[in-house]
């Protein structure tokens, strides 16, 4: 009977490890919720998403998704809707598409940007072309790039980046750490910012195994806002 009972639990026991197994390499989808603030003030939202893998030209590429929004509420002073999306190679996060769309109160834009990363240039689909610097990302791109990056290890990092038909050569570095709390819990962060002139601000990563962007701080429409990290969504294929 004992033994009997010890085979039964040992099969399940195998089925738990190979349910966790494929849980470990299955890719997951990951959406991430924001509430914008700027000083204290709730003023928007904004949606972070990782969708599933693409192929484009032969080469697998992560799908990346954003949607910022500034309170219509605040339509006496600014308000702002931006929808992001990005393609970039899983192998070395490097853009290879990228898309925006822009409303805002007093001006309304979209376009779609080829990354010819061969020739070395930006092709917007309004026909405009600008030269590429090495490796360049855009910025969707560059906030899910600093999250593979082993920063107990290292230190500083320079990147190039290609945003808002203007290219960046960006250093972060290590500022500090310390306890994030947001609405989805409290989160130990290392603090990466730019020591260089940047559109982007400091991204506080979580310590954890996922380097979670629990804050991500930047300027919309001359304003100086922080992202703070409200929910997190997993789905595995």
């Amino acid at each position: 009977m004992l033994s009997g009972l010890t085979c039964f639990v040992n099969f399940l026991l195998s089925w738990v490890y190979v349910l966790l197994f494929i849980i470990a390499i299955a890719p997951a989808q990951e959406k991430l919720e924001y509430e914008i603030r700027y000083g204290p003030i709730v003023v928007g939202s904004m949606v972070l998403e990782h969708l599933e893998p693409v192929v484009i030209d032969g080469e697998w590429c992560e799908h990346l998704r954003a949607e910022v929004t500034i309170d219509q509420n605040f339509s006496w002073f600014f308000w702002a809707e931006y929808r992001f999306e990005s393609w970039c190679r899983s192998k070395d996060w490097l853009t290879l598409r990228s898309y925006k769309k822009t409303l805002e109160r007093n001006y309304r834009s979209e376009y779609y940007i080829s990354f010819v990363h061969d020739s070395a240039v930006a092709r917007y689909s309004d026909g405009r072309v600008f030269a590429l610097p090495d490796s360049a990302r855009d910025l969707l791109t560059l906030w899910y790039f600093l999250r593979t990056i082993n920063w107990q290890e290292n230190k500083g990092l320079t990147v190039n980046a290609h945003i808002d038909r203007r290219n960046w050569n960006l250093k972060f570095c290590i500022s500090g750490r310390q306890m994030v709390k947001t609405r989805a819990g409290d989160f130990f962060c290392l603090a990466v910012t730019p020591i260089t002139l940047s559109p982007l601000g400091t991204v506080f990563l979580s310590m954890d195994y996922r380097h979670l962007p629990v804050a991500i701080r930047s300027k919309i429409g001359g304003l100086t806002v922080t992202a703070f990290l409200s929910k997190i969504n997993y789905k595995y294929d």
